[in-house]
């Protein structure tokens, strides 16, 4: 049911996002198109105005008005030659030479003329000419054919007589002029008669335009809004697992966005919830294991004297001469006396491990802190060399322990003689585990360094390594790989470790052997802040008389 009720969150933003883009995207295009056809409009109305039609049609009636004026005048420049008495009055077969001067005489008085002819049915009777063709690039032709001695149209004359043909030249320039101002006037009047048309056709091709580019920011922005919403499931999905209380699940950090800093966020406080709960869980447990312990240590303890008087009484008063059972009395102190100093030292440990004492922690520096350690470590080895004192770590100091240090501050909350148990039970837990190796060589190796919010000790080792088969468990109560161990040195490191906010695990060492790994929070770290403020609740509680909080 709540894998639908997410599916269903999931689709209606997926929709919200898709809406939100059209409306983003339309909004901006219908103010586009309106404002584009405004501008066509207006465009339009600023180059086609009535008055420029009307101003084109009178240049035009002027250019045609001007031709025909030309072209009139030429055809009245004829018929005043044609109306010449001299010309009119010929003979029927007038001489070439006296109608030629006459047709030159009137040739004269009129430049735009390129000839004069005078024709009777096919037969040419005189010419006269400028002495050069009309040139077509330069000039137009205007041919004019009138009767000599019709006295009208209609008279039969015209077709019997004899005819003056005028052939006058005009610059073509103007004409050309004329032609294209009629074709300019005529595209003008194409062009603004299907001027609506065209805006529309515009305007079409503006809204069509923009809406392919709503259609692509659509497509973009839904696989944006994809993307987006298929990280917002993911931690929808995550959070119903944690629900159910599945604190192992993570979620992706791709990306640079904001979800991207919530969905670290989310891991982070996942992170810190299982291993609060973890801790918690593994309090819960030393507890127990305590309380256990304290009463076997007061089980086993309570009867141990009176053993070791009773045996050493039968021993003190017996007075008979049998060797035999003299000297099974003697093996029987001595093995009595070794079994309750076993004993005793077990219980010791059962009562130290139930007395853990809480951590009063402080701000300290962690490099400090440890450089002091090596001191006393060194200190106290000379003295064991020289035969004044044991060692520091109650073992043979033939294996070499080094601590190297970085030079920088690691400032963090400790608790100087709780982590300094800490510290000494790993040491001595890897020179057991090198001695039982018979190395000449054997070497431990102490090192600091900064991971993320957490600064890290390392204890390394070139002992055997780690027992695969204990691994998982090393860290519980009484779980041991050695024959007279008791299983608690690590658990109470890991007591310890854990009341400073921090974690321990164990791995394989780059020197061959073990490594084992103490892991605090660094100073103004989110989890250090944590830890102080659950310490001090814990000391608040303890003011109050109150049962104590369990740290996590």
């Amino acid at each position: 049911m709540s894998k639908l009720v997410t599916v269903a969150v999931i689709g209606r933003i997926r929709r919200r996002l898709a809406i939100a883009i059209v409306l983003t995207a339309l909004i901006p295009v219908l103010v586009a198109i309106w404002l584009a056809e405004s501008a066509i409009r207006q465009t339009s109305e600023r180059f086609f105005m009535p008055e420029v039609g009307a101003r084109l049609d009178q240049s035009l009636e002027l250019y045609q008005e001007l031709a025909h004026a030309v072209k009139s005048r030429m055809r009245a420049e004829a018929a005043e030659i044609a109306a010449q008495p001299g010309l009119r009055q010929l003979p029927d077969a007038p001489e070439r030479e006296i109608l030629e001067n006459e047709l030159s005489r009137h040739f004269q008085r009129h430049p735009s003329l390129v000839s004069l002819t005078v024709e009777v049915g096919d037969e040419v009777l005189g010419t006269v000419d400028r002495g050069k063709p009309v040139d077509p690039k330069r000039e137009n032709r205007l041919r004019v054919e009138l009767p000599l001695r019709a006295a009208s149209l209609d008279d039969p004359a015209l077709e019997d007589g004899p005819r003056l043909i005028a052939v006058f030249a005009a610059e073509r320039a103007r004409f050309d002029e004329l032609e294209t101002m009629g074709q300019f006037v005529n595209t003008y009047k194409q062009v603004a008669s299907r001027r609506r048309d065209d805006e529309r056709s515009y305007i079409y091709a503006l809204a069509l335009l923009l809406g392919i580019t709503i259609l692509a920011a659509v497509g973009v922005g839904s696989l944006f809004a994809r993307g987006v919403t298929a990280r917002i499931d993911e931690l929808a999905e995550a959070t119903q697992r944690v629900g159910a209380g599945d604190l192992s699940v993570r979620v992706s950090e791709r990306g640079t966005d904001e979800i991207t800093d919530f969905a670290k966020a989310f891991n982070r406080m996942l992170a810190e919830v299982e291993s609060s709960r973890a801790r918690i869980e593994y309090l819960q447990r030393i507890g127990a294991w305590q309380e256990m312990a304290r009463r076997l240590a007061h089980e086993i303890k309570n009867p141990l004297t009176p053993i070791q008087l009773a045996v050493q009484e039968v021993h003190r008063r017996y007075q008979g001469g049998q060797a035999e059972y003299a000297k099974l009395l003697d093996t029987t102190l001595e093995i009595v006396q070794d079994e309750v100093g076993t004993l005793r030292r077990l219980v010791t440990e059962f009562s130290d491990f139930a007395r853990l004492p809480q951590a009063k922690l402080e701000q300290a520096d962690l490099v400090e802190f440890l450089a002091a350690q090596r001191q006393r470590l060194l200190l106290a080895d000379e003295e064991a060399r020289d035969g004044e004192r044991e060692s520091i770590l109650d073992l043979d100091p033939g294996v070499a322990v080094v601590i190297d240090l970085p030079e920088t501050t690691a400032s963090v909350y400790l608790d100087r003689q709780m982590f300094r148990r800490a510290l000494i039970n790993l040491i001595r837990n890897a020179v057991e585990a090198v001695q039982e190796t018979g190395k000449p060589d054997g070497e431990v190796r102490v090192g600091v360094e900064r991971t993320g919010d957490y600064w890290e000790v390392h204890v390394d080792d070139n002992g055997p390594g780690l027992d695969k088969a204990l691994a998982a468990a090393i860290f519980d109560p009484y779980v041991t790989g050695k024959r007279d161990g008791t299983g608690l040195g690590l658990a109470i490191v890991k007591k310890i470790v854990i009341e400073h906010g921090g974690s321990v695990f164990a791995a394989a060492s780059p020197m061959g052997g073990a490594r084992f790994t103490v892991r605090v929070p660094a100073l103004g770290s989110a989890a250090a802040r944590a830890l102080w403020k659950a310490s001090g609740r814990q000391r608040s509680s303890k003011e109050r008389g109150q049962r104590p909080l369990l740290t996590a």
